[in-house]
């Protein structure tokens, strides 16, 4: 058995955790950005792209992640479309948090009072002012909490990536398997990253439920 030190095997995996986290800037700004569309072309039902955007987020929704990765960095090429592990771990991650959050700001939007809309276009505001100034805010006060729960799903599933070649923390800890012959280890350190950085969101994310809660309860008291 060949010898790594554990010090050595805490550094190795960390760069390589480094990897998944590199990910998340990238995922993250689409998945909000093209998720708040499609929500909003939901919202206001608009011919043709609801009805698509609706029976596509149906079909990821019900399609195994394994099989989204598959289908892109395999199927893809026979379209004259070829991308790389990083590149497809990218377009995944950003299908599959597009569809997650789109359902969230949805709900967002469903959950904010149509009185407010009204108002605003009896005071003849822009649908861009009545955007960014009414609508939006609002829904990223309530769906925050969602939000950083789906942050906390983007990093567990940048795992999965390793099966495509991408040489992130879980591909690099069967290296140092390999090496060591010591998975428990390896496989410890591993779940000690994750935690480290996916315990404190959870944490966070129900702070901002348990604000919001208290923040519904106190205006319900006032209405009262």
């Amino acid at each position: 058995m060949q010898s790594m030190p554990f010090t050595q095997q805490v550094l190795r995996l960390g760069n390589a955790f480094l990897q998944n986290l590199v990910l998340l800037p990238f995922v993250l700004i689409m998945g909000i950005f093209f998720g708040f569309i499609i929500a909003l072309i939901r919202y206001y039902k608009i011919p043709v792209l609801s009805q698509f955007f609706a029976f596509a987020i149906e079909i990821v929704r019900g399609s195994p992640f394994l099989l989204l990765v598959y289908a892109v960095y395999f199927v893809l090429p026979y379209f004259g479309i070829e991308l790389q592990s990083f590149e497809t771990a990218v377009v995944v991650l950003t299908i599959t948090s597009t569809v997650y959050l789109s359902e969230v700001f949805r709900s967002g939007l469903l959950a904010i009072d149509k009185g407010q809309f009204e108002a605003a276009d009896a005071l003849g505001m822009s649908f861009a002012n009545k955007l960014f100034l009414i609508i939006l805010p609002q829904v990223l006060q309530i769906t925050l909490p969602s939000i950083v729960g789906q942050i906390v799903l983007t990093i567990k599933d940048t795992s999965i990536v390793s099966l495509i070649g991408m040489a992130e923390i879980v591909r690099t800890s069967r290296q140092v398997m390999q090496i060591t012959l010591d998975p428990f280890t390896a496989f410890l350190i591993v779940a000690g990253y994750f935690a480290a950085v996916c315990y404190p969101l959870i944490l966070v994310s129900r702070k901002l439920e348990q604000r919001i809660l208290k923040g519904g309860k106190k205006n319900e008291a006032t209405v009262r």
